[in-house]
């Protein structure tokens, strides 16, 4: 694994630097020192951490798929190299009915909470375990899941015009995941906090706020909300009208005919 998420990310680093350089080589265009090793360190670092989550994610179907599951509970927290950083230790019985004491294959600052039963991965000389009950670390799938999604999208732009394709498809569902997702989402985030910040002041929950903070949150839930509603209703009639002026333009294209 650790050979993996050093040589590969080398291999497509100097892969992409060389296609590079023979489409400047080809066009005669002048070639920079900088610039080579500019885009060398930004094509290591963001394949560095793509194929660090395809080994990730690999490493968690293989124990899915072919290691011996168990039960366990979590029973302590222990610290990690990285501060406020901890792993959660898990106890268990293997088929040999010999109770095991082992940590999960990684760490954060919310581990999973102490008495916890959680299902595991776990085969004979493992120094840790996988967990392999994703409902207790919805937080850190997520984000895998976010990351995996935005780093494969560029590596893929980088590889497809390295190789001197069209990547606008690439682009296209970057922007399409930012406008149908992003920005709805952090609307609605930020509409919830600030409601619930207005909640629990009149809760008396929040009787320390000053009342200009009151007043800040209360204009922004009613700009937000309104603001919402108008954006996805100019996302959906945008696609409306879209699929209304394609349909007029084939009626056109036919009756032209």
């Amino acid at each position: 694994m650790g050979n993996f998420m050093l040589y590969i990310p080398l291999a497509f680093t100097a892969f992409i630097l060389f296609m590079n350089y023979r489409k400047k080589k080809s066009k005669d265009e002048k070639i920079s020192l900088l610039t080579v090793v500019f885009q060398g360190v930004v094509v290591y670092a963001l394949s560095a951490l793509f194929f660090g989550l395809v080994a990730m994610c690999s490493s968690t179907i293989g124990s899915l798929l072919f290691k011996t599951k168990y039960e366990a509970r979590v029973v302590e927290h222990e610290a990690s190299s990285s501060e406020d950083t901890y792993r959660a230790v898990v106890e268990f019985k293997d088929s040999n009915n010999l109770l095991i004491k082992k940590p999960l294959n990684y760490g954060g600052s919310d581990p999973v909470e102490i008495g916890k039963m959680i299902t595991i991965g776990y085969e004979n000389g493992d120094k840790t375990v996988t967990n392999l009950s994703f409902g207790t670390q919805k937080l850190v799938v997520g984000a895998v899941l976010l990351f995996f999604f935005v780093l494969g999208l560029a590596v893929s732009a980088i590889f497809l015009h390295a190789v001197g394709k069209d990547y606008s498809i690439v682009l296209r569902i970057a922007l399409g995941f930012v406008v149908y997702i992003v920005f709805p989402l952090a609307m609605l985030f930020f509409i919830g906090v600030m409601s619930w910040v207005i909640w629990e002041y009149f809760q008396g929950k929040r009787d320390d706020m000053p009342i200009w903070a009151l007043g800040i949150c209360s204009l922004f839930v009613t700009i937000l909300i309104p603001a919402f509603f108008g954006y996805m209703k100019m996302l959906f009639s945008k696609d409306k009208s879209v699929i209304k002026l394609n349909r007029r333009s084939e009626i056109k294209r036919r009756i032209s005919k």
